[in-house]
């Protein structure tokens, strides 16, 4: 509708300042032409909007100028209220901010909808983590994000996968949460790099400034890098009965690609295992995984990946006959 269009505009010439009518336009899935009509419409109402022209100009609002607008809409409320399952921000260390913020949000909202919030809440759970999934410990995490948002740059002593410990000075750019994993992306002597925050053994912010480019944006960066990673591989999947003590090792065997694929199946088993699904990258790649797990995991199926585990199996019992 047309009012939510020019409510729309106003709040975000009141949250982001200058904005020019192109960026107005995709924002909203509009043309110019109309956003130039909304625009006009606001100002013949009252709204104390001004032009400025050439490079760097925009639509903006009258400084100081600002909406006592504090309705919110029935599907807004529903929207905000299962964010207060916090999940990755206790991470960061905002749990008690976001817990403050709602607290602010109950205040203004209008008596007709406190009863909404409150069954929102008490019906919507948003569980970021994945079945079997361990907690990463992530120490650093709160410093790497003051970093972040200080514009600081931060050096830290970084586990690889080999174990080996690398000292590294990194420009933040941004922190995923990818499920319960969480990812530092930044830059170290300009090329951009991702890191795990999990295998940071230590971390401290430096007084230089950070270079992070005005245009990044790490949600464009990481859905790319990520599809980029995915189509190397040519999915694989296999069902598989693993023992609870077998998760740990299981994790550790495979890569961060096959861990985020796993989806387990809501069966009871007699003796308290796992059914579970993977997509590994190949047949080959599976097989070397499954033999490393030795009785700790069954493949169910395919029934290929099966007859390889066996006859590998076989020739390794005659080469000790």
């Amino acid at each position: 509708m047309r009012a939510d269009r020019l409510l729309t505009i106003l709040l975000l010439l009141q949250a982001r300042g200058r904005m020019t009518a192109q960026e107005l336009a995709e924002r909203l899935e509009v043309s110019v032409r109309t956003m130039y009509r909304d625009l006009q419409a606001l100002s013949q109402a009252g709204i104390p909007i001004y032009a400025d022209a050439g490079t760097g100009g925009g639509y903006a609002l009258v400084e100081q100028y600002q909406t006592r607008l504090t309705g919110f809409t029935k599907s807004e409320v529903r929207a905000l209220a299962p964010s207060q399952s916090g999940g990755p921000l206790h991470d960061l260390g905002l749990g008690s901010a976001l817990e403050a913020a709602f607290l602010k949000l109950e205040v203004v909202l209008s008596p007709h909808w406190q009863g909404d919030i409150d069954t929102v809440k008490r019906s919507i759970h948003l569980d970021s983590t994945g079945w079997l999934w361990a907690h990463e410990p992530v120490p650093f995490l709160p410093l790497l994000n003051e970093a972040l948002w200080l514009g600081q740059k931060v050096e830290v002593d970084y586990s690889r996968h080999d174990g080996q410990i690398r000292q590294r000075i990194i420009d933040p750019y941004g922190l995923v949460a990818k499920s319960t994993i969480w990812y530092l992306i930044g830059a170290v002597d300009g090329q951009i790099r991702i890191f795990r925050v999990s295998r940071v053994r230590e971390a401290r912010r430096l007084s230089e400034s950070s270079q992070r480019p005005r245009e990044f944006d790490v949600r464009v960066y990481w859905e790319t890098w990520k599809h980029t990673l995915e189509a190397k591989y040519t999915p694989y999947v296999v069902r598989l009965r693993l023992a609870p003590e077998g998760i740990q090792k299981l994790f550790e065997r495979v890569d961060e690609t096959v861990r985020t694929s796993m989806r387990e199946e809501p069966i009871d088993d007699d003796q308290g295992w796992h059914l579970i699904s993977m997509t590994f990258h190949s047949l080959l790649h599976a097989q070397a995984v499954v033999l490393g797990m030795g009785n700790l995991l069954e493949v169910l199926e395919p029934l290929e990946l099966r007859e390889a585990i066996r006859a590998q199996a076989q020739q390794i019992v005659a080469l000790y006959e």
